[in-house]
């Protein structure tokens, strides 16, 4: 199972996502391209900024999240196919990064991210797109 960083995001960031992401923390499947570690560390300062968590919960999540995801894939082996998507589709690189990998390996990809789950679908891989709970 492919997640992104929105999704890990959510482990350690109170939201109304923060229950269906949890529910993968327990997974032993997790893959996900290594931005993810960077991009999540780069939301959860955004959210420390904000005074929506505390400083060690930000240094907590970015030395747990590795350990949670049970393979973090380079993001060079990934770039080529990224950017062929990226240009194709007019979508983020970042993005990009997450289907490459999910088409490479096959895989599903969670996210909470509904302009990913959708061009995911569009590519023909399996998502699952994380609601809010009421």
């Amino acid at each position: 199972m492919i997640i992104d960083a929105n999704l890990a995001t959510y482990w350690y960031v109170l939201s109304p996502f923060s229950a269906a992401a949890a529910s993968y923390i327990t997974r032993d499947d997790l893959i996900a391209p290594q931005i993810l570690l960077p991009e999540a560390a780069n939301a959860l300062l955004k959210y420390l900024r904000a005074g929506r968590i505390s400083e060690t919960n930000v240094y907590t999540a970015v030395d747990r999240i590795p350990l949670i995801v049970g393979e973090l894939v380079s993001d060079a082996d990934l770039t080529p196919r990224a950017v062929r998507l990226s240009t194709t589709h007019n979508h983020p690189i970042y993005d990009c990064l997450y289907l490459a990998l999910a088409l490479e390996r096959r895989e599903p990809l969670a996210t909470a991210d509904r302009r990913l789950a959708a061009l995911a679908e569009s590519l023909s891989i399996e998502t699952e797109l994380i609601r809010p709970e009421a």
